[in-house]
């Protein structure tokens, strides 16, 4: 029974200590949205060989591509591309097999433009359009999938109350008024028995809209849109008789509700004439796989065939991949610096003017490849605008020659082409099978998909009831997926840096105090001096000193030696430890006299005797006072913090920290950077445990 006790007691224990830990590891491995779910559940999306991801479909929205200032993203926009945008509403996704549901998907190729621009002619808002896609895709921006839509369920349906509850008051007010303001009995007593029927029929008509607000979707769906409107229609407000309170009636109560009415059947009769002129028919699904570097870098290659610094840019691409754009941007910089003698700090002053400028004629439809041309004609277009003519006060400020303009101007375009053709290429996935309309798929970040199309306009194709895509793994690509977390948490700081400072550091104070603590207990223990055991009971006795307090005295010491952010203030306060010295003189105690006598005669000296016959046979507890300083200098965080400012110094403890900020925690990054962090430290004790135990067995018996 005491056997039996002792086993449940020793698996309640490792539970409780390997709980912690396995819970750690387990979230590393999870996706963002399943870090906080509760229950906990010991297994993760990522383990599985196919998942549903759900997506939206935003028509006319783009993602400002990362790396790129927003003025320079909007000023060196290239042409407009047909895409089919699908936003990722879950967990991102960075390889498999991908299905997008696009068979039977209706659309089509011709739309007749008179009718287009009688529908314009009839909307409550004003659209900017040249096309009928663009009017259609303004359209559905403005009424369903923009910022701030107009169908947004909330929005409108509080608006409706509102107007109900604003002519309810009206209404009461009017009431007041009769007996004053009208003097015919008969019209008197019309009025007052109409208005007592239209606030019945109002509250019940409140009754009615205030049902729909609740839904399942933030915007309200086709069939909610004409259940609204057959609501508001079957009230009635208008009143046919005359008299003095009629205008406020009308102003007040019919009005308002009536612009409702008026938008809900303009879109009624918009959206009915773009679902009757669809009338082909998408015959397959898309289907797209994640392609390999190698892939990439073809199509990225075929994508600039005709760029002027191909050469350039294809040696940089074999010497540096992740940061291509980055080099061959320093690279032009230079190139125009030495050209024509300008500094590097002038041409980075006149890049952001020169941007604004081409991002003020694109505006404008001015369309030129020569930057005086274009400011030529901007001073024609635009000469009263202010904008304009700051931006050209500050270019004749830098007085620098058309030449050197032309030059930066051509540059800034050059870098806009290939960043683009870099990105697109480094997100294209390739094409398994689809409709012939399909030309590219690429997905971004794993956040957004984007359907380049040919000869169908996308704004045809975002009306479909696209909910998920389908994704399908292979077995290394599961394995991809599990450990995604560990590349991402990898990648998000200097991690190589932090490991490199972290063992250094580690090493190096391990070292030194395994000297200076050796040093110490031998003298402690088997050397002779006047005040050694007071001396030794001073040392025990700053044990009890927090190491907080030391804080700040060490930290001005540090500054006073100019030495924060360097490995000095890292290593130095570190290398001798009292405890380290106590747990070796301990040890040093138990070894035989006899030993020092019989070295002594053979006329060995102190030095000697301590590195060659007294280390040597304490080796458990070396190890053991190693082992425990490097641990502690490997997970030290309050000091490093303190003494360090730049990322070149700091360690893994501290640069955990960017996965935490005033947002929030992204835990499965956090666990993912913290498992790896601890590894080199788990693997040490596995080799060392044998010593770390003898060393606290043995320590102090003869």
């Amino acid at each position: 029974m005491k056997k039996l006790v002792i086993y449940l007691l020793l698996i309640f224990g490792a539970v409780i200590m390997l709980g912690p830990f396995v819970w750690m590891v387990l979230t590393s491995f999870k996706a963002p949205s399943e870090v906080q779910q509760w229950p906990p559940k010991f297994y993760t999306k990522n383990f599985s060989f196919s998942r549903d991801v759900k997506v939206i479909l935003k028509p006319g929205v783009q993602k400002v591509s990362r790396g790129v200032s927003l003025r320079e993203a909007y000023a060196l926009r290239v042409g407009k591309e047909n895409l089919l945008t699908l936003t990722v509403n879950d967990d991102p996704f960075y390889r498999g097999t991908m299905t997008i549901p696009l068979k039977g998907a209706r659309y089509t190729t011709k739309v007749d433009v008179e009718k287009v621009r009688e529908l314009a002619s009839k909307s409550p808002v004003e659209f900017s359009w040249s096309t009928p896609e663009e009017f259609f895709e303004q359209f559905f921006i403005h009424y369903r999938s923009g910022a701030d839509p107009y169908f947004q369920r909330a929005k409108l349906i509080n608006k409706v109350l509102g107007s109900i509850e604003s002519s309810l008051k009206t209404i009461s007010q009017i009431e007041r008024f009769i007996n004053l303001r009208i003097k015919d009995s008969v019209e008197k007593e019309r009025f007052r028995s109409f208005l007592e029927a239209k606030k019945e029929e109002l509250s019940v008509l409140r009754e009615n809209v205030e049902k729909m607000k609740a839904g399942s979707t933030l915007i309200l769906s086709d069939d909610e849109i004409r259940a609204l409107y057959t609501i508001l229609k079957g009230v009635n407000l208008v009143y046919t008789g005359n008299n003095p309170l009629v205008s406020v009636y009308e102003k007040r109560v019919v009005l308002p509700l009536e612009e409702v009415k008026r938008n809900i059947s303009y879109y009624l009769e918009v959206n009915g004439f773009f679902q009757s002129i669809q009338n082909l028919t998408v015959e397959k699904n898309i289907v797209a796989r994640v392609m390999s570097e190698k892939e990439r870098e073809e199509l990225f290659l075929k994508k600039i065939e005709g760029f002027p610094d191909r050469e350039i840019v294809e040696k940089l691409l074999r010497e540096s991949k992740k940061n291509l754009v980055e080099s061959y941007v320093s690279l032009k910089e230079k190139e125009i610096s030495e050209k024509y003698h300008v500094d590097l700090l002038t041409i980075a002053t006149l890049k952001p003017v020169i941007s604004s400028l081409i991002s003020l004629a694109q505006e404008n439809g001015i369309e030129e490849e020569d930057f005086s041309t274009m400011l030529k004609k901007l001073d024609t277009t635009l000469p009263e605008s202010t904008t304009y003519r700051i931006l050209k006060s500050k270019l004749s400020q830098l007085d620098l020659s058309g030449e050197v303009l032309d030059a930066v101007a051509c540059y800034l375009r050059s870098v806009a082409l290939l960043r683009k053709a870099y990105e697109d290429a480094m997100s294209s996935w390739k094409i398994v099978d689809a409709p012939g309309f399909v030309k590219e798929v690429r997905v971004k970040d794993g956040e957004v998909i984007e359907i380049l199309l040919e000869g169908v306009p996308a704004v045809f194709l975002n009306d479909e009831p696209m909910n998920s895509v389908r994704l399908r793994f292979s077995f290394l690509e599961v394995l991809a997926n599990i450990f995604q977390n560990y590349v991402d948490a990898w990648n998000a700081a200097p991690f190589p840096r932090y490991y490199f400072n972290t063992f250094f550091v580690a090493s190096a104070t391990t070292l030194l105090e395994v000297f200076t603590a050796s040093l110490a207990a031998y003298a402690f223990s088997w050397m002779v001096f006047p005040g050694r055991d007071f001396i030794f009971g001073l040392f025990l006795a700053t044990m009890m000193i927090p190491g907080e307090v030391l804080l700040v005295p060490n930290f001005i010491t540090i500054s006073k030696l100019g030495w924060i952010d360097t490995y000095y203030a890292l290593i130095v306060p570190w290398i001798v430890s009292v405890f380290a010295i106590f747990l070796l003189r301990q040890h040093f105690l138990t070894i035989p006299g006899e030993l020092f006598d019989a070295a002594k005669i053979d006329g060995c000296s102190h030095w000697r005797f301590l590195w060659q016959i007294v280390v040597p046979l304490s080796r458990p507890a070396v190890i053991t006072s190693a082992l425990l300083k490097f641990v502690g200098s490997w997970n030290a965080f309050l000091w490093v913090l303190i003494v360090t400012n730049s990322e070149e110094y700091r360690t893994l403890p501290v640069g955990l920290q960017a996965f935490s900020s005033d947002v929030g925690t992204q835990y499965n990054l956090l666990m993912a950077a913290a498992t790896f962090s601890i590894l080199p430290v788990v693997i040490l004790f596995i080799f060392t445990q044998k010593y770390f135990i003898q060393g606290i067995a043995r320590t102090g018996l003869k």
